[in-house]
């Protein structure tokens, strides 16, 4: 296996394990905000997820992982794609609050940063 599929495979596996801690451990606020947004219970649409953790994956691998940058970075890149998704919702819904646009986007900063650092460790335990 080349190291470039390498590195998308650990990274993958990673995010997604760490994303899905994120939600579980936070879901109660999420749903609270989408039911008194929405005044519905949320439901996750299972294509647009898979679409969306795609574009996760192709982004921290090209602009990150493939060259070598830094988890200061990760962090940076991640933090403003989160931001750029919480700044719209609060901008866009008078009841998103402005805690969990924060919450959330600095999450993107510490699951990009943490996904690259955990990859890099586990890549070099392989060599």
């Amino acid at each position: 296996m080349t190291q470039f599929i390498k590195k998308i495979l650990i990274s993958t596996v990673v995010l997604l394990i760490l994303d899905a801690l994120y939600i579980y451990v936070n879901k109660n606020v999420f749903q609270d905000v989408v039911v008194n947004i929405q005044r519905v219970v949320m439901k996750i649409k299972l294509e647009s997820a898979l679409f969306v953790y795609l574009l996760l994956v192709i982004v921290i691998n090209y602009f990150i992982i493939q060259k070598n940058r830094t988890p200061l970075e990760a962090f940076i890149l991640g933090f403003c794609i989160y931001g750029i998704y919480d700044g719209t919702n609060y901008a866009m819904f008078k009841k998103w609050p402005l805690n969990v646009a924060l919450m959330d986007a600095t999450w993107g900063g510490i699951l990009f940063s943490a996904t690259t650092y955990i990859t890099y460790i586990l890549l070099n335990l392989q060599e």
